[in-house]
Parts: C-alpha cells; sequence; structure tokens
C-alpha cells in the first residue's frame, strides 16, 4: 500500500463562521433593493432577534460590511447603508492585474481592448438611442474645448470610450471594460496620454462617432481599431 506523507495533504475548509454568513445574507437583501441607499438596517437587537446570534457576531458582520464601504455605522443610529463607490470594488481589481502582468501591464491592457472595442462600437453603432448620440456628442465638444490640455484630452477619450460601451446595449461590456479603463488610469496614466497629437486623437473620434451617428457598424469597428492600434504603434 503507498504511504502518504503529511506534506500531501492540506487543511480541509471549515465553514464559514457565523458573521460572514450574516454578512453575505444581508448584502443579499440590499441587493434586492430590500433596504435602500441611505436606509438604515434593523437595530443590532433586532438583528440579534432574527439571526438568534450573538451580539458580538453581528457587530463583527457589521464592521465586515462597513470595511467594504457598504454601510457606515454611526453611533446612536444604527448602521446606514451607503452608495457603494465603484474605486472601492476597483482598486484591488487593478493592483492584482499590477502585479500579475507586471511591466507588461498598458500592452497586455490594450491587447484585451483591441480584441474587445471594435465589436463594442459596432454594436453602439447599431443599437444607440439619441440619448447616447447626444452624450458622445458632448464629450466630443468637450474634448475640442481642450485641445491643447493633454490631460483633460484623456480625461475625455476614456469618457468616450465608456460612452460607447454604454450605448451597445450589452451592459456586460460595460463591466468587463470599465475595471480595464481604472487601471490604465492608476497604473498607466503617462502611456494612456501616449504621444499621438490631440489633434490626430480627436480625428479619431470623430470618425468614430459619425460612423455610430450613421448606424454603420462596420465602419465604427474600423475606426476603433484604428484608433486603438495607431495609438500602440511603435516606432
Amino acid at each position: 500500500m503507498e504511504t502518504f506523507e503529511e506534506a500531501s495533504f492540506t487543511s480541509v475548509t471549515r465553514p464559514k463562521n457565523l458573521s460572514s454568513q450574516i454578512e453575505e445574507q444581508i448584502l443579499v437583501a440590499i441587493n434586492r433593493n430590500v433596504f435602500a441607499v441611505d436606509d438604515y438596517l434593523p437595530s443590532e437587537n433586532k438583528l440579534v432577534k432574527i439571526f438568534n446570534v450573538s451580539r458580538g457576531v453581528i457587530r463583527e458582520a457589521l464592521l465586515m460590511l462597513s470595511a467594504k464601504g457598504v454601510v457606515e455605522i454611526q453611533k446612536g443610529k444604527g448602521a446606514k447603508v451607503l452608495n457603494p463607490s465603484m474605486d472601492l470594488i476597483l482598486d484591488p481589481f487593478s493592483s492584482l492585474v499590477n502585479f500579475k502582468c507586471g511591466n507588461h501591464g498598458f500592452e497586455s491592457s490594450m491587447n484585451v481592448r483591441i480584441l474587445i472595442e471594435p465589436h463594442v462600437t459596432k454594436l453602439a453603432a447599431e443599437n444607440r438611442t439619441d440619448e447616447d448620440l447626444k452624450k458622445l456628442h458632448q464629450i466630443m465638444a468637450k474634448m475640442e474645448e481642450y485641445v491643447d490640455d493633454r490631460k483633460q484630452i484623456n480625461m475625455y477619450d476614456v469618457n468616450f470610450h465608456k460612452a460607447i460601451s454604454v450605448a451597445c446595449g450589452n451592459p456586460m461590456f460595460s463591466v468587463i471594460l470599465e475595471p480595464i479603463f481604472h487601471f490604465l488610469r492608476t497604473y498607466h496614466r503617462e502611456s494612456l496620454i501616449g504621444t499621438v497629437p490631440n489633434e490626430i486623437t480627436i480625428d479619431f473620434h470623430h470618425k468614430i462617432l459619425s460612423a455610430v451617428e450613421a448606424k454603420n457598424g462596420k465602419e465604427a469597428s474600423q475606426a476603433m481599431y484604428e484608433h486603438l492600434t495607431f495609438g500602440t504603434k511603435k516606432d
């Protein structure tokens, strides 16, 4: 019979503790809009009765929710539901991507964008609403207003791409792309700004917008591809 050494095994997974289970149930209730933003959760005494646990367990669960930015514990009032900060979700993701990609973070993210964004832009051209178009025109106007300010151009450039992802009609693409934009702004701001003259950047966006406005998916996709690949060319 084969002999197994202790090193061949790992510790078994323990069941989640009570405070974690309560935290999850409260999160589910908030996501289901049982408790809306600015609502107060039931008092500690009420939660003790609901979950049939000690006050210490309830306090630990509330502290865990507070640490995640889900609630704010106010002395004498209770736990108030907050509007979650997107940065609270995206910062850990950006740190992880930066750790995994190392010095190739910018190139890796651009490769992903080149694969995804032309298709998203095609969908935006096919599905955009008048409100989407209005938003894109407003962003373009801001880019032209700040034609001599590269940092402002960069900010509105990202906003333009985010608006395209919203206009495509599939919210999953916004969910996928938002962390990538956040990562680039956090760790590769200078690379994102790049060396492409402002006027060329604006011209690319005009070409994309014109195709989206005309509901020409093929031209919109090609324009986005040319924009992204032009920005990553090296001498």
